[in-house]
């Protein structure tokens, strides 16, 4: 259960640091009021590497540390460590960190540490606070995905919109923002909700050419051929009911209906030798 945890996060930390790969110029506005120049490298040899971990040098030459997490565990330790070595690293420079909640569950209280020798604190926002309208109004593809996020009064038009934004993209471009759209999706407990639209779309996008969509599409066929089937032996077994016993009862049609294939197959076979309706579908026969 750990390790599915662990690969899920890995999975939203790559797209985000993916979407944030180009300094967010809206969402910058939004959370500091000024914008980027240039995404700072922040990998340090002496810690474990932890991504996305963003720092952006701003118009005004001061440093904005930016974390997105989707739990609270660690953080305000974390987040000093950082510090620390963000401030090592560019002495001269003011730094401001936030961090950028997207998780599900409520943030857990907290976002200083206070002991009798240190006081060190940061600030929080959770992305639901924004209106999705502030990143979709965005001409940068990577913010409107990130509006998935955030506080959405009407989920389908929302996606409908960012899709058809997706549509107009090159054939590799595509597949890959509508993988990124659909990973996010998930911490809002919407990825039905996004193939469900993006299948409606079907005639935008070649959805067998994306690697979340194919076994999605390939298992629904095969769904739906079964299903074809089941029907059809269903009607044949009926007929046959019909025709040595007359009009079939309620209950057997329901039981027809809801049967497997395989059950299907041994009540035509007993037919032949049956003399009752309740011989063919009994369970001792």
């Amino acid at each position: 259960m750990q390790s599915h945890k662990v690969k899920d996060r890995s999975q939203y930390d790559t797209t985000l640091k993916d979407l944030f790969e180009k300094p967010p110029q809206r969402l910058l506005q939004i959370l500091i009021g000024r914008e980027a120049v240039e995404l700072l490298p922040v990998e340090f040899a002496s810690i474990q590497k932890r991504l996305p971990d963003l720092v952006f040098l701003l118009e005004d030459d001061s440093i904005f540390h930016l974390e997105l997490q989707s739990n609270s565990e660690g953080m305000d330790w974390r987040m000093l460590m950082y510090y620390s070595l963000i401030r090592q690293r560019y002495p001269s420079r003011v730094l401001v960190q936030k961090v950028l909640y997207i998780g599900l569950n409520e943030w857990h209280p907290g976002s200083a540490i206070e002991e009798p020798s240190l006081s060190f604190r940061y600030e929080v926002v959770d992305i639901r606070n924004i209106d999705c309208r502030e990143l979709m109004d965005s001409s940068s593809l990577e913010e409107n995905i990130l509006a998935i996020l955030c506080r959405i009064d009407n989920k389908k038009v929302i996606i409908q919109e960012i899709l058809y934004r997706i549509s107009e993209l090159p054939i590799k471009a595509r597949a890959d923002a509508l993988t990124k759209l659909v990973i996010l999706s998930r911490l809002r407990r919407l990825e039905t909700v996004v193939k469900m639209e993006a299948e409606e779309m079907s005639l935008t996008f070649n959805l067998m050419e994306n690697d979340v969509f194919r076994p999605i599409i390939m298992k629904a066929q095969m769904d739906s051929e079964q299903k074809g089937r089941q029907e059809g032996e269903a009607t044949i077994l009926t007929r046959q009911l019909q025709r040595r016993f007359g009009d079939v009862p309620e209950w057997a049609n329901k039981k027809i209906a809801e049967a497997e294939p395989s059950s299907l197959e041994e009540w035509s076979l007993r037919i032949f030798d049956a003399q009752s309706l309740d011989e063919v579908f009994s369970d001792k026969a």
